[in-house]
C-alpha cells in the first residue's frame, strides 16, 4: 500500500545539501542525523531522486529491512540482498543490502551504480574486515564517478576521532585515516528534542547502587566479548548490586511501557533476567538463534513483553518507539555508544512524554555532548567545551577537576576549529 510521507524541514535540508554537494564533486560525504531523526526517509527520497542505480548498505538486517520498508511504502519497488532476510535480489534499480552479504557476492553486481548510501557509516573501515572498502572499490571500477553518501548519528570513533575531514561550517577535523571528505549537513540532538521531534531524556540521578568498572583497562567502546572473564569476575564480586539495581528498575518502571536493559555479559544478563517477572521478560544476546530473537523482539514491540535484556546486540538498528526506560548496566568508554544506547528510547510514541535513563555504571556522559575521539585520560576527567575566539566553534577537550570547582586542568585537545 502506497503511503504519502511529508518530509520534515531538516530532512528536506539534508536532501538538498546532498544534491548540491554531488553536483560539484564526487568526494564521499556524510550527513549527521540523531537516532530517531528519520534517516530512512532521507535515504528513500535520495534513492527516488537518483537517476541511476542505487545501492543502500547497512551492517544489520534490521536496518536493511527498515530502510527498504520506508522506500517501497512510497510506491516504488526495490530489491533486498541479505542472507539474514532470505532475499538475494540484485536486479532492481534500488537495492537494500547487508554489507556482509553483498561484499561476499560482488560478482552478482555487474551493473554500475550512480549512488551508494551507507547507513551507520561510522563503521566504514572499522571492524568490518574491509568489507565496505572492498565493495566501494568494486563499484568504483564499474563507475569511477559513483557518488558515496554516509549517514550516522555518531560521526566519530573512540581512539581515532572523527570520520570526516571537513565540515560545511568551515572547520577542519583531525581525521588521519578518514574515508569521508566532508560533513555536508548536521542536526544536533538537542535541536530535535527542543522542537518536539524526539522524546526528552530524563536522567535519574538517585540510583540505588552503581557498578565500579574503573579497574578495567581494555577498551569498552563496542561489542566486547560477551563472555569476558574480567567483567564476569568483577560483577559477581558484588551480587547484591545487581539485585538492588534490578529491583529499582522494576520499581521505577511500574507505570512505564517498555524497558530496555543493557547488560555487560551473558552471565550478567541471565542474572538480571532472573530478578525480573519471567512472563514479562525476554533475553537477547549474540548467541540467541535468529528465529528466536525475531520472535522475542516482535513480542516486545507488540508490548507482550515489557523487559528486554540484551548484550551488545540492540545498540543500533533497533526500532521500538514505545521504549520509555533505558537502563545501562554495562561499561563503555565511548560517548557515541552511550548515545546510541539512549537513542533507543527517544523516538516519539503515543502516551509517551519522556524516556527515563538509568545509568548504573557511573559513565557520567551527557547525551548531548559530542564524542571527543580519544580515550578519557583518567576516571575523573570531564568533557569541557572552549569556544574558538575566531569562529566561535565549541572545541571539546578532556579536563580534570582541581580543588577549585571553577577551574579545570586541560589534558588534551580533541577537535580544533
Amino acid at each position: 500500500m502506497t503511503q504519502t510521507f511529508q518530509l520534515r524541514d531538516y530532512q528536506i535540508q539534508a536532501v538538498d545539501a546532498c544534491l548540491a554537494h554531488f553536483r560539484h564533486t564526487n568526494d564521499p560525504a556524510v550527513i549527521v542525523l540523531p537516532t530517531g531523526a528519520g534517516k530512512s526517509l532521507v535515504i528513500a527520497e535520495l534513492s527516488r531522486l537518483a537517476k541511476g542505480r542505487v545501492i543502500c548498505l547497512a551492517h544489520v538486517k534490521e536496518l536493511v529491512e527498515q530502510n527498504h520498508a520506508k522506500f517501497v511504502a512510497t510506491g516504488t519497488s526495490a530489491g533486498i540482498f541479505s542472507a539474514g532476510l532470505r532475499h538475494k535480489n540484485s536486479t532492481e534499480k534500488t537495492t537494500f543490502a547487508s554489507i556482509q552479504s553483498l561484499s561476499a557476492n560482488l560478482s552478482d553486481f555487474n551493473a554500475p551504480a550512480s549512488l551508494i548510501i551507507i547507513d551507520e557509516c561510522h563503521r566504514v573501515g572499522i571492524e568490518d574486515e574491509g568489507q565496505y572498502l572492498k565493495t566501494i572499490e568494486h563499484f568504483r571500477t564499474l563507475n569511477p564517478q559513483v557518488k558515496i553518501l554516509g549517514l550516522t548519528a555518531t560521526p566519530y570513533r573512540l581512539g581515532s576521532g572523527w570520520i570526516y575531514q571537513h565540515h560545511y561550517h568551515g572547520y577542519t577535523r583531525h581525521c588521519p585515516d578518514g574515508f569521508f571528505k566532508k560533513c555536508i549537513f548536521e542536526l544536533p540532538l538537542q535541536h530535535m528534542v527542543k522542537k518536539g521531534y524526539l522524546t526528552p531524556p530524563i536522567h535519574y540521578d538517585a540510583a540505588i547502587a552503581h557498578y565500579d568498572f574503573s579497574l578495567l583497562t581494555e577498551s569498552l567502546d563496542g561489542e566486547q566479548n560477551t563472555d569476558d572473564i574480567a567483567l564476569n569476575e568483577l560483577i559477581h564480586k558484588h551480587p547484591r548490586v545487581t539485585q538492588a539495581v534490578t529491583e529499582q528498575i522494576l520499581q521505577l518502571s511500574t507505570d512505564r511501557q517498555g524497558v530496555m536493559i543493557f547488560a555487560a555479559t551473558i552471565d550478567h544478563a541471565k542474572e538480571i533476567a532472573g530478578y525480573l517477572p519471567a512472563d514479562k521478560t525476554a533475553l537477547v544476546t549474540g548467541k540467541t538463534k535468529l528465529k528466536q530473537r525475531d520472535t522475542l523482539i516482535s513480542a516486545f514491540k507488540a508490548k507482550e513483553i515489557k523487559f528486554l535484556v540484551n548484550v551488545s546486540v540492540l545498540t543500533t538498528g533497533f526500532d521500538a518507539p514505545h521504549v520509555d526506560v533505558i537502563a545501562i548496566l554495562r561499561p563503555t568508554q565511548s560517548i557515541s555508544l552511550f548515545q546510541q544506547i539512549v537513542g533507543r528510547g527517544l523516538r516519539l510514541s503515543p502516551d509517551k512524554t519522556d524516556c527515563l535513563v538509568l545509568d548504573y555504571t557511573n559513565n557520567g556522559y551527557n547525551i548531548f555532548q559530542p564524542e571527543i575521539g580519544e580515550k578519557r585520560p583518567t576516571q575523573d576527567s570531564v568533557a569541557v567545551q572552549i569556544h574558538c575566539p575566531a569562529c566561535d566553534f565549541a572545541n571539546t577537550f578532556w579536563g580534570e577537576k582541581t580543588l577549585k570547582a571553577t577551574s579545570l586542568n586541560i589534558l588534551g585537545a580533541a577537535a580544533m576549529a
